[in-house]
């Protein structure tokens, strides 16, 4: 699916962006005065540049040779379209291949151009495209594009140095990503560490695709950037999956061919690399042969590698530390708050004592509680602690030895971040009348109320747990 030229690939290969050689035109006929600024008679301006970004898409309107466009293209190559990466000119061939073969006829209407900087910094430009083609199958298409570039000059001509593009919704177009999305994008650390510095959300959503900064600089493929981004709490999202196509930052790295992003999203305490898209497939599967080739691109070759690794070396790592039901640290006590990898079948970043928890496994439990488990360790993903886990699962001799833990004042009333339940709210969820008498015998609060607004009793009313409401009733 990857790599196999369609229509929506071609889409996105024709709003991308490089520029004309028209400009050096104009300064190569200098104006002959002798006395005018020789400055700037000779370097280009921002005009040049809104110049440039016309002609190169009345280019596109007149589908020329895809020479014209190659001596305008920086290397390394750094392009991003919303469904495909381009990182060589070659790429960039074969994508061009794909519109003179599919697209019989197109125009470009540009608005929103803004454009900032200088010759010797080189210029940052953004605008939207809106797009319209009509295919070989005479059918019409229209998209919405908005593109970020990064251009330099490089004897008389302007080259893009880095491009990105984002489809979008041409229904609503006043949507627009975060400036902090934008920054992670391109890639500029000093831009993503200002915005944060000044109170931008690192939590925002695009409200058309659900992706977070975290995507967009995993994209963009600025480590740096991604570590600024973890130092400031984006770690708790490492993990999110997208609205419209249910990726992870780390599927977008691979889709997006940024191996050293990949390297080091892979070194997350709690990042899953077995999460799943909308097709069935996890992030080590992307990397395809393209349509026309018989062999994976080279980073390709580069990203199988470092996935083959990461999982030989997770299994060595699982073998190492722990027992052959692999939730038991060998070692104790050293590793007895030692967490499971996440990826592993519902043990994701858990203990072996929330896992006992969980799974009514007092022997285990008792095992993890003699060699100093922490009563206060959380487990993804709803980021439950033990007393969480017996009183959601009923668990009624765990939540006995969890009661009389030297612990249990500390924990006894913790909301989970996810609903804002205590252990007594999870235990009443699921009908755990014993379960929940035992809580309440121990002293904990009955007035806490969850994000939704209810008291235990509230919730056991709702639900039409009637002993356990006389029983709160009665204290």
């Amino acid at each position: 699916m990857k790599r196999i030229i369609s229509i929506c690939s071609t889409m996105t290969l024709v709003l991308c962006l490089g520029f004309m050689t028209t400009a050096s035109e104009y300064h190569s006929a200098n104006n002959k005065k002798s006395d005018y600024d020789p400055i700037a008679r000779s370097e280009y301006s921002v005009n040049d540049v809104i110049a440039f970004i016309y002609q190169w898409f009345a280019a596109f309107d007149h589908q020329k040779e895809v020479n014209y466009y190659l001596d305008h293209i920086a290397e390394p190559v750094d392009m991003s379209f919303p469904d495909f990466p381009i990182h060589s000119k070659d790429d960039f061939k074969r994508w061009y291949k794909g519109v003179e073969e599919n697209i019989i006829w197109n125009s470009h209407a540009l608005t929103n151009i803004q454009v900032s900087g200088n010759q010797k910094e080189g210029w940052q430009a953004s605008y939207d495209v809106f797009w319209k083609a009509r295919d070989t199958k005479n059918q019409d298409i229209q998209l919405l594009v908005h593109q970020d570039v990064y251009l330099v000059r490089k004897g008389d001509q302007l080259q893009i140095a880095k491009h990105r593009a984002y489809l979008r919704d041409s229904k609503n177009q006043d949507t627009h990503l975060t400036a902090l999305m934008k920054a992670a994008g391109l890639g500029d650390l000093d831009k993503v560490k200002d915005l944060i510095d000044k109170g931008a959300n690192i939590f925002t959503l695009d409200k058309i695709t659900g992706t977070s900064v975290v995507h967009f600089a995993a994209q963009g493929g600025n480590v740096d950037v991604m570590k600024e981004l973890i130092a400031n709490g984006a770690e708790s999202i490492i993990n999110l999956q997208a609205a419209s196509n249910s990726f992870t930052p780390l599927m977008v790295a691979t889709w997006y061919q940024n191996p050293e992003m990949i390297q080091y999203l892979l070194s997350l305490e709690h990042i899953n690399p077995l999460l799943k898209d909308q097709f069935g497939r996890t992030a080590d599967k992307f990397p395809v042969v393209a349509k026309g080739y018989t062999e994976l691109h080279p980073i390709d070759q580069k990203i199988v590698s470092i996935y083959k690794k990461y999982f030989a070396d997770r299994q060595t790592y699982i073998q190492e530390k722990f027992e052959a039901d692999g939730i038991t640290p060998k070692n104790l006590p050293g590793d007895v708050n030692l967490r499971i990898p996440n990826g592993n079948k519902g043990v994701d970043y858990h203990t072996a004592a929330l896992v006992a928890s969980r799974d009514n496994n007092i022997e285990l439990f008792d095992k993890m509680v003699h060699n100093g488990a922490d009563m206060t360790a959380e487990g993804e993903y709803m980021k439950a602690i033990v007393a969480h886990k017996a009183g959601y699962m009923g668990n009624t001799e765990i939540m006995k030895r969890i009661v009389k833990h030297a612990d249990f004042e500390t924990i006894k009333n913790a909301q989970g971040p996810t609903n804002g339940y205590t252990p007594l709210h999870d235990a009443i969820w699921h009908g755990h009348t014993e379960t929940a008498k035992i809580l309440i015998d121990a002293g904990v609060d009955t007035s806490i109320r969850a994000w939704d607004g209810m008291t235990p009793k509230e919730l056991a009313e709702k639900l039409g747990y009637n002993e356990i409401v006389k029983i709160l009733t009665s204290r």
